[in-house]
């Protein structure tokens, strides 16, 4: 089964109809991939495509810089260009939700917060 849940940052987001009236939304996932061998963090992306009532669902509710929750599955987008073939993967959303980050002040440097201590 191809189903797939990723967290990350929204960057290029892109809003327009298609030639057939349904309604397509575009933006570049941004996630964090853990650290490179120089200790430096490290990112990947994966370009994300929503479609017909989820594309107008989130049409003008997210911008870049947001933290998403996006649901779907992978595909992989392949063209000739010069007669060299290209390839890159593709996430088709079947659900994006705001990534809530609750308790992003109440966990410095990502310690670890007793029971006694949470707020509710």
């Amino acid at each position: 089964m191809n189903h797939v849940t990723l967290t990350g940052t929204v960057f290029q987001l892109e809003s327009r109809v298609a030639k057939s009236g349904m309604a397509v939304l575009t933006f570049r996932l941004s996630y964090y991939q853990g650290k490179g061998k120089d200790g430096k963090a490290t990112y990947g992306g994966i370009d994300v495509t929503a479609f017909d009532r989820l594309a107008q669902a989130w049409d003008g509710q997210l911008q870049n810089k947001d933290k998403v929750i996006v649901t779907g599955h992978i595909t992989q987008d392949k063209w000739e260009k010069d007669g060299k073939k290209y390839y890159k993967h593709r996430l088709i959303a079947d659900d994006i939700g705001k990534q809530l980050d609750l308790f992003a002040d109440s966990k410095p440097n990502g310690q670890y917060i007793p029971d006694e201590e949470v707020p509710f």
